[in-house]
Protein backbone atom coordinates (compact mmCIF):
# COMPACT_ATOMS: atom_id res chain seq x y z
CA UNK A 1 0.00 0.00 0.00
CA UNK A 2 1.07 3.02 -0.43
CA UNK A 3 0.12 6.48 0.75
CA UNK A 4 -2.11 7.42 3.40
CA UNK A 5 -5.81 7.18 4.00
CA UNK A 6 -7.65 7.94 6.83
CA UNK A 7 -9.57 5.18 9.08
CA UNK A 8 -12.95 6.80 8.13
CA UNK A 9 -11.72 5.68 4.22
CA UNK A 10 -9.98 2.79 4.81
CA UNK A 11 -8.52 0.95 1.17
CA UNK A 12 -9.87 -1.92 -0.24
CA UNK A 13 -9.16 -4.95 2.11
CA UNK A 14 -8.62 -3.09 5.34
CA UNK A 15 -11.57 -5.21 7.63
CA UNK A 16 -11.31 -7.89 4.80
CA UNK A 17 -11.51 -10.76 7.55
CA UNK A 18 -9.32 -13.56 6.26
CA UNK A 19 -7.39 -11.30 3.54
CA UNK A 20 -7.06 -8.94 6.76
CA UNK A 21 -3.35 -8.61 7.98
CA UNK A 22 -4.88 -10.34 11.02
CA UNK A 23 -7.89 -12.45 10.04
CA UNK A 24 -13.53 -21.04 9.03
CA UNK A 25 -16.04 -23.93 9.68
CA UNK A 26 -19.66 -21.34 10.06
CA UNK A 27 -25.66 -18.85 9.58
CA UNK A 28 -28.31 -14.06 4.96
CA UNK A 29 -29.61 -17.22 4.59
CA UNK A 30 -27.26 -19.49 6.48
CA UNK A 31 -26.78 -21.29 4.08
CA UNK A 32 -25.59 -18.16 2.19
CA UNK A 33 -23.46 -16.90 4.63
CA UNK A 34 -21.38 -19.59 5.07
CA UNK A 35 -20.74 -19.48 1.98
CA UNK A 36 -19.69 -16.41 2.09
CA UNK A 37 -17.64 -17.12 4.97
CA UNK A 38 -15.67 -20.20 3.07
CA UNK A 39 -14.79 -17.53 0.92
CA UNK A 40 -12.85 -15.74 2.59
CA UNK A 41 -10.20 -18.57 3.01
CA UNK A 42 -9.04 -17.54 -0.68
CA UNK A 43 -8.39 -14.00 0.21
CA UNK A 44 -6.41 -15.10 3.50
CA UNK A 45 -3.91 -17.71 1.80
CA UNK A 46 -3.60 -15.29 -0.63
CA UNK A 47 -2.16 -12.55 1.95
CA UNK A 48 0.04 -15.56 3.43
CA UNK A 49 1.42 -16.55 -0.05
CA UNK A 50 2.60 -12.71 -0.07
CA UNK A 51 4.19 -12.33 3.25
CA UNK A 52 5.68 -15.71 2.12
CA UNK A 53 7.16 -14.32 -1.14
CA UNK A 54 8.16 -11.04 0.10
CA UNK A 55 10.28 -13.12 3.05
CA UNK A 56 8.08 -12.03 5.53
CA UNK A 57 7.63 -15.48 6.60
CA UNK A 58 9.09 -19.16 5.72
CA UNK A 59 6.13 -21.69 4.62
CA UNK A 60 7.07 -23.27 1.75
CA UNK A 61 3.66 -25.43 1.61
CA UNK A 62 0.99 -21.92 1.30
CA UNK A 63 1.58 -21.97 -2.91
CA UNK A 64 -0.13 -25.04 -3.61
CA UNK A 65 -3.38 -23.31 -2.16
CA UNK A 66 -3.08 -20.34 -4.53
CA UNK A 67 -4.01 -20.25 -7.55
CA UNK A 68 -3.20 -16.64 -8.46
CA UNK A 69 -0.77 -15.21 -6.79
CA UNK A 70 -1.12 -11.24 -5.42
CA UNK A 71 1.14 -8.98 -3.94
CA UNK A 72 -0.62 -7.51 -1.13
CA UNK A 73 0.19 -3.66 0.07
CA UNK A 74 2.67 -3.12 3.29
CA UNK A 75 0.11 -3.18 5.71
CA UNK A 76 -1.80 -6.52 4.61
CA UNK A 77 1.74 -7.92 4.91
CA UNK A 78 2.84 -7.14 8.06
CA UNK A 79 -0.80 -8.22 9.78
CA UNK A 80 -0.22 -11.03 7.78
CA UNK A 81 3.06 -11.58 9.54
CA UNK A 82 2.57 -10.82 12.69
CA UNK A 83 -0.97 -13.08 13.10
CA UNK A 84 1.16 -15.65 11.96
CA UNK A 85 4.46 -15.46 13.97
CA UNK A 86 1.75 -15.14 16.65
CA UNK A 87 0.42 -18.04 16.60
CA UNK A 88 3.24 -20.31 15.78
CA UNK A 89 5.11 -19.25 18.79
CA UNK A 90 2.57 -20.29 21.15
CA UNK A 91 2.03 -23.49 18.86
CA UNK A 92 5.59 -24.28 19.44
CA UNK A 93 6.43 -23.96 22.88
CA UNK A 94 3.15 -25.96 23.77
CA UNK A 95 4.58 -28.52 21.42
CA UNK A 96 8.21 -28.09 23.15
CA UNK A 97 6.78 -28.07 26.65
CA UNK A 98 7.81 -30.32 28.94
CA UNK A 99 7.57 -31.53 32.72
CA UNK A 100 10.10 -31.55 35.12
CA UNK A 101 10.59 -33.23 38.72
CA UNK A 102 12.52 -35.53 40.74
CA UNK A 103 12.46 -39.05 38.92
CA UNK A 104 10.39 -40.28 41.78
CA UNK A 105 7.68 -37.70 41.19
CA UNK A 106 6.65 -38.52 37.70
CA UNK A 107 3.12 -39.61 37.32
CA UNK A 108 1.75 -38.88 33.91
CA UNK A 109 1.55 -42.20 31.93
CA UNK A 110 0.90 -40.14 28.09
CA UNK A 111 5.06 -39.23 27.96
CA UNK A 112 6.45 -39.55 24.96
CA UNK A 113 10.18 -39.45 26.01
CA UNK A 114 12.34 -38.77 29.10
CA UNK A 115 15.55 -37.57 29.98
CA UNK A 116 17.38 -36.84 33.16
CA UNK A 117 18.58 -32.95 33.75
CA UNK A 118 19.41 -30.87 36.12
CA UNK A 119 18.31 -27.58 36.95
CA UNK A 120 20.17 -24.65 37.30
CA UNK A 121 18.09 -21.45 36.92
CA UNK A 122 14.41 -20.82 37.84
CA UNK A 123 12.01 -19.92 35.33
CA UNK A 124 14.47 -19.79 32.18
CA UNK A 125 13.84 -20.46 28.91
CA UNK A 126 16.56 -22.75 26.90
CA UNK A 127 17.90 -21.45 23.52
CA UNK A 128 19.31 -24.30 20.95
CA UNK A 129 20.15 -24.79 17.86
CA UNK A 130 19.55 -28.25 17.29
CA UNK A 131 16.18 -30.04 16.69
CA UNK A 132 15.58 -31.01 20.05
CA UNK A 133 12.73 -29.00 21.46
CA UNK A 134 13.38 -26.70 23.80
CA UNK A 135 12.97 -26.90 27.36
CA UNK A 136 10.92 -24.50 29.60
CA UNK A 137 12.42 -24.94 33.09
CA UNK A 138 10.08 -23.52 36.24
CA UNK A 139 11.08 -22.44 39.41
CA UNK A 140 12.28 -24.91 41.35
CA UNK A 141 10.16 -25.31 44.59
CA UNK A 142 12.68 -25.22 47.27
CA UNK A 143 16.54 -23.61 46.55
CA UNK A 144 17.91 -26.96 47.58
CA UNK A 145 16.10 -28.76 44.87
CA UNK A 146 17.88 -27.04 42.09
CA UNK A 147 21.11 -28.98 42.65
CA UNK A 148 19.33 -32.62 42.59
CA UNK A 149 18.85 -34.57 39.25
CA UNK A 150 15.25 -33.83 37.79
CA UNK A 151 13.27 -35.70 35.30
CA UNK A 152 12.34 -34.05 31.62
CA UNK A 153 9.03 -35.58 30.13
CA UNK A 154 7.84 -35.42 27.01
CA UNK A 155 4.35 -35.57 27.16
CA UNK A 156 1.95 -36.28 24.31
CA UNK A 157 0.00 -33.85 22.98
CA UNK A 158 -2.30 -33.05 20.70
CA UNK A 159 -3.71 -29.94 18.90
CA UNK A 160 -7.22 -29.13 17.84
CA UNK A 161 -7.22 -26.57 14.66
CA UNK A 162 -10.78 -25.05 14.55
CA UNK A 163 -12.02 -23.66 10.93
CA UNK A 164 -8.79 -24.39 9.53
CA UNK A 165 -9.36 -23.37 6.05
CA UNK A 166 -5.86 -24.23 4.15
CA UNK A 167 -3.48 -23.56 6.92
CA UNK A 168 -0.53 -25.04 6.65
CA UNK A 169 0.67 -25.27 10.61
CA UNK A 170 0.97 -28.79 11.08
CA UNK A 171 3.37 -29.31 7.78
CA UNK A 172 5.70 -26.60 8.50
CA UNK A 173 6.25 -27.74 12.28
CA UNK A 174 6.27 -31.51 10.60
CA UNK A 175 8.86 -30.32 8.40
CA UNK A 176 11.16 -28.81 10.84
CA UNK A 177 10.92 -31.94 13.63
CA UNK A 178 8.40 -30.71 15.45
CA UNK A 179 4.88 -32.48 15.75
CA UNK A 180 2.27 -33.20 18.27
CA UNK A 181 1.67 -36.68 18.75
CA UNK A 182 -2.13 -35.75 16.95
CA UNK A 183 -3.13 -32.96 14.92
CA UNK A 184 -6.64 -32.44 14.10
CA UNK A 185 -8.09 -29.89 11.93
CA UNK A 186 -11.90 -29.19 11.62
CA UNK A 187 -13.89 -27.27 8.69
CA UNK A 188 -16.87 -26.93 6.62
CA UNK A 189 -16.95 -30.09 4.24
CA UNK A 190 -16.67 -27.92 1.09
CA UNK A 191 -13.44 -26.63 2.73
CA UNK A 192 -12.25 -29.72 4.04
CA UNK A 193 -12.69 -31.77 0.44
CA UNK A 194 -10.52 -28.95 -1.36
CA UNK A 195 -7.88 -29.32 0.86
CA UNK A 196 -7.93 -32.67 1.26
CA UNK A 197 -7.49 -33.07 -2.59
CA UNK A 198 -4.36 -31.04 -2.78
CA UNK A 199 -3.06 -33.14 0.21
CA UNK A 200 -3.14 -36.32 -1.64
CA UNK A 201 -1.91 -34.79 -4.96
CA UNK A 202 1.10 -33.62 -3.84
CA UNK A 203 4.18 -35.22 -2.43
CA UNK A 204 5.67 -32.33 -0.61
CA UNK A 205 2.52 -33.14 1.83
CA UNK A 206 2.43 -36.51 1.56
CA UNK A 207 5.82 -36.91 2.32
CA UNK A 208 5.62 -34.80 5.61
CA UNK A 209 2.35 -37.11 6.93
CA UNK A 210 5.01 -40.29 6.27
CA UNK A 211 1.98 -42.78 6.41
CA UNK A 212 1.53 -45.03 3.93
CA UNK A 213 -1.75 -45.61 5.30
CA UNK A 214 -2.85 -42.32 5.01
CA UNK A 215 -6.13 -42.37 3.36
CA UNK A 216 -9.25 -40.12 2.12
CA UNK A 217 -12.58 -40.52 4.11
CA UNK A 218 -16.31 -39.65 3.61
CA UNK A 219 -16.40 -39.01 -0.24
CA UNK A 220 -12.86 -37.05 -0.54
CA UNK A 221 -13.79 -34.51 2.16
CA UNK A 222 -11.77 -36.05 4.94
CA UNK A 223 -7.78 -37.51 5.27
CA UNK A 224 -6.81 -39.70 8.15
CA UNK A 225 -3.44 -41.00 9.42
CA UNK A 226 -1.50 -41.91 11.88
CA UNK A 227 -1.08 -37.95 13.39
CA UNK A 228 -3.23 -36.01 11.22
CA UNK A 229 -6.99 -36.12 10.63
CA UNK A 230 -8.28 -33.62 8.69
CA UNK A 231 -12.71 -33.79 9.31
CA UNK A 232 -15.52 -31.87 8.13
CA UNK A 233 -18.08 -30.56 10.48
CA UNK A 234 -19.75 -27.60 11.53
CA UNK A 235 -18.67 -26.41 14.67
CA UNK A 236 -22.16 -24.93 15.29
CA UNK A 237 -22.60 -28.51 16.37
CA UNK A 238 -19.59 -29.31 18.42
CA UNK A 239 -20.51 -31.18 21.36
CA UNK A 240 -22.73 -33.45 18.79
CA UNK A 241 -21.40 -33.79 15.81
CA UNK A 242 -17.47 -32.90 15.80
CA UNK A 243 -16.67 -34.68 19.30
CA UNK A 244 -17.79 -38.12 18.19
CA UNK A 245 -15.55 -37.39 15.17
CA UNK A 246 -12.35 -36.96 17.22
CA UNK A 247 -12.98 -39.64 19.45
CA UNK A 248 -13.85 -41.98 16.41
CA UNK A 249 -10.15 -40.67 15.39
CA UNK A 250 -8.04 -41.39 18.49
CA UNK A 251 -8.41 -37.80 20.21
CA UNK A 252 -7.75 -38.32 23.40
CA UNK A 253 -9.43 -36.46 26.52
CA UNK A 254 -6.74 -36.82 28.79
CA UNK A 255 -4.14 -35.75 27.09
CA UNK A 256 -3.23 -31.87 27.15
CA UNK A 257 -4.27 -30.18 23.89
CA UNK A 258 -3.99 -26.97 21.91
CA UNK A 259 -7.27 -25.96 20.57
CA UNK A 260 -6.45 -23.49 17.91
CA UNK A 261 -9.24 -20.66 16.87
CA UNK A 262 -7.88 -18.29 14.19
CA UNK A 263 -10.54 -15.40 13.51
CA UNK A 264 -13.22 -18.37 13.88
CA UNK A 265 -15.12 -18.46 16.49
CA UNK A 266 -16.09 -14.66 16.36
CA UNK A 267 -18.03 -15.91 13.09
CA UNK A 268 -20.55 -17.88 15.26
CA UNK A 269 -23.07 -16.85 17.42
CA UNK A 270 -21.93 -16.77 21.17
CA UNK A 271 -23.97 -19.21 22.45
CA UNK A 272 -22.53 -21.73 19.87
CA UNK A 273 -18.71 -20.19 20.65
CA UNK A 274 -19.55 -20.39 24.27
CA UNK A 275 -20.22 -24.19 23.89
CA UNK A 276 -17.26 -25.25 22.63
CA UNK A 277 -15.44 -23.72 25.56
CA UNK A 278 -17.39 -24.92 27.99
CA UNK A 279 -16.99 -28.35 26.22
CA UNK A 280 -13.28 -28.14 26.90
CA UNK A 281 -12.85 -26.41 30.29
CA UNK A 282 -15.73 -29.75 31.35
CA UNK A 283 -13.94 -32.96 29.65
CA UNK A 284 -10.12 -32.19 28.97
CA UNK A 285 -7.44 -32.86 31.16
CA UNK A 286 -5.46 -30.34 30.32
CA UNK A 287 -6.25 -27.79 27.64
CA UNK A 288 -4.70 -24.67 26.39
CA UNK A 289 -7.38 -22.66 23.97
CA UNK A 290 -5.50 -19.95 21.41
CA UNK A 291 -8.28 -17.32 20.31
CA UNK A 292 -7.16 -14.43 17.65
CA UNK A 293 -10.02 -12.23 16.71
CA UNK A 294 -11.18 -8.92 16.38
CA UNK A 295 -11.81 -6.14 19.16
CA UNK A 296 -13.39 -2.92 20.04
CA UNK A 297 -16.54 -2.52 17.57
CA UNK A 298 -17.86 0.53 19.23
CA UNK A 299 -15.49 3.33 18.92
CA UNK A 300 -15.61 5.12 15.23
CA UNK A 301 -12.91 2.76 13.46
CA UNK A 302 -14.70 -0.65 15.04
CA UNK A 303 -18.31 0.79 13.77
CA UNK A 304 -16.51 1.73 10.04
CA UNK A 305 -14.60 -1.75 10.06
CA UNK A 306 -18.03 -3.45 10.44
CA UNK A 307 -20.01 -1.49 8.01
CA UNK A 308 -17.53 -2.76 5.56
CA UNK A 309 -17.95 -6.24 6.16
CA UNK A 310 -21.32 -5.76 6.17
CA UNK A 311 -21.02 -4.73 2.81
CA UNK A 312 -18.88 -7.62 1.71
CA UNK A 313 -22.54 -9.49 3.34
CA UNK A 314 -20.16 -10.61 6.77
CA UNK A 315 -21.00 -10.24 10.21
CA UNK A 316 -19.15 -10.93 12.96
CA UNK A 317 -21.82 -12.53 15.57
CA UNK A 318 -19.32 -13.01 18.06
CA UNK A 319 -17.27 -9.59 18.53
CA UNK A 320 -20.12 -7.47 20.53
CA UNK A 321 -20.06 -10.67 23.11
CA UNK A 322 -16.51 -10.37 23.97
CA UNK A 323 -15.48 -6.73 22.28
CA UNK A 324 -12.25 -6.26 24.64
CA UNK A 325 -9.18 -7.63 25.73
CA UNK A 326 -10.62 -7.76 29.43
CA UNK A 327 -13.79 -9.67 28.13
CA UNK A 328 -11.69 -11.93 25.72
CA UNK A 329 -9.98 -13.18 29.20
CA UNK A 330 -13.59 -13.31 31.25
CA UNK A 331 -14.30 -15.49 28.13
CA UNK A 332 -12.63 -18.03 29.68
CA UNK A 333 -12.09 -17.04 33.46
CA UNK A 334 -16.12 -16.67 34.16
CA UNK A 335 -15.87 -20.46 33.21
CA UNK A 336 -13.25 -21.46 35.61
CA UNK A 337 -10.09 -21.44 33.70
CA UNK A 338 -6.91 -21.16 35.48
CA UNK A 339 -5.24 -18.24 33.37
CA UNK A 340 -6.23 -16.35 30.89
CA UNK A 341 -4.32 -13.41 28.87
CA UNK A 342 -5.29 -11.54 25.72
CA UNK A 343 -2.99 -8.74 24.13
CA UNK A 344 -3.68 -6.45 21.26
CA UNK A 345 -1.93 -6.76 18.25
CA UNK A 346 0.00 -3.43 18.65
CA UNK A 347 1.50 -4.84 22.20
CA UNK A 348 2.55 -7.46 19.64
CA UNK A 349 4.02 -5.61 17.58
CA UNK A 350 5.64 -3.95 20.00
CA UNK A 351 7.35 -6.72 21.57
CA UNK A 352 9.32 -7.83 17.97
CA UNK A 353 12.84 -8.35 19.39
CA UNK A 354 14.80 -5.49 17.27
CA UNK A 355 16.66 -7.68 15.18
CA UNK A 356 13.72 -9.03 13.69
CA UNK A 357 11.90 -5.42 13.27
CA UNK A 358 14.64 -4.52 11.89
CA UNK A 359 14.26 -6.87 9.28
CA UNK A 360 10.87 -7.12 8.19
CA UNK A 361 11.40 -2.98 8.02
CA UNK A 362 14.08 -3.90 5.43
CA UNK A 363 11.46 -6.09 3.72
CA UNK A 364 9.45 -3.16 1.98
CA UNK A 365 8.51 0.48 2.38
CA UNK A 366 6.26 0.90 5.38
CA UNK A 367 4.68 4.24 5.86
CA UNK A 368 1.20 3.55 7.04
CA UNK A 369 2.34 3.68 10.80
CA UNK A 370 -1.31 5.54 11.92
CA UNK A 371 -3.35 3.15 9.93
CA UNK A 372 -1.08 -0.03 11.25
CA UNK A 373 -1.67 1.09 14.53
CA UNK A 374 -5.59 1.39 14.28
CA UNK A 375 -5.76 -1.76 12.43
CA UNK A 376 -3.92 -3.50 15.02
CA UNK A 377 -5.74 -2.10 18.62
CA UNK A 378 -8.60 -3.99 16.43
CA UNK A 379 -7.49 -7.59 16.85
CA UNK A 380 -5.87 -9.37 19.49
CA UNK A 381 -4.74 -13.01 20.79
CA UNK A 382 -5.49 -14.19 23.88
CA UNK A 383 -4.53 -17.41 25.44
CA UNK A 384 -6.22 -19.24 28.63
CA UNK A 385 -5.42 -22.65 30.02
CA UNK A 386 -7.75 -25.18 32.36
CA UNK A 387 -6.79 -28.60 34.44
CA UNK A 388 -10.19 -30.30 35.33
CA UNK A 389 -9.97 -31.02 39.09
CA UNK A 390 -10.23 -34.52 40.25
CA UNK A 391 -12.05 -36.25 42.64
CA UNK A 392 -9.62 -38.61 43.21
CA UNK A 393 -6.59 -36.75 45.69
CA UNK A 394 -3.86 -39.42 44.04
CA UNK A 395 -4.55 -37.71 40.97
CA UNK A 396 -3.69 -33.75 42.17
CA UNK A 397 -0.05 -34.45 41.90
CA UNK A 398 -0.70 -35.32 38.37
CA UNK A 399 -2.93 -32.26 37.70
CA UNK A 400 -0.36 -29.97 39.03
CA UNK A 401 2.43 -31.67 36.46
CA UNK A 402 -0.22 -31.03 34.10
CA UNK A 403 -0.77 -27.33 34.80
CA UNK A 404 2.98 -26.81 35.19
CA UNK A 405 3.39 -27.96 31.32
CA UNK A 406 0.19 -25.59 30.47
CA UNK A 407 2.16 -22.48 32.62
CA UNK A 408 5.53 -23.31 30.22
CA UNK A 409 3.69 -23.48 27.13
CA UNK A 410 2.57 -19.89 27.73
CA UNK A 411 5.55 -18.38 29.92
CA UNK A 412 7.87 -17.46 27.72
CA UNK A 413 5.68 -14.47 26.44
CA UNK A 414 6.30 -12.77 29.73
CA UNK A 415 10.17 -12.40 28.67
CA UNK A 416 8.97 -10.21 25.37
CA UNK A 417 10.11 -6.83 25.09
CA UNK A 418 7.83 -4.74 26.88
Amino acid sequence: MSGHRSPEQPRKGVTQQRAMPFSSGVHQSSAGRDDVIKGTDDDAIISKLSAVDLGYLDDPFVKYFVKRPSRRPPIINRGSYLRTVSLDALTEEFIKSTIEGPPESVSIDSRASITTTATTSSSSKTTSTSSTPTTISIKPSSPSSSSLPTTTISIKKQIVSLGCGSDTRYFKFKSKGLSAHKYFEIDFQESTAKKAAVIKKNNAFTDIIADPDLKLGQGGTELYSKDYCLLSGDLREFEDSIVPKLKTQGFDISLPTLFLSECVLIYIQPRDSDTIVNWVGNNMDASLFVVYEQINPTDAFGAMMLRNLKTRQIELPGIHAYPSLKSQEERFLSRGWLAAKAVSMNTLHNALPDDEMKRISNLEIFDEVEEWQLLADHYCVAWAYHARAHSQPEKEHQREQLISLLFNAIHFTDKKRQ
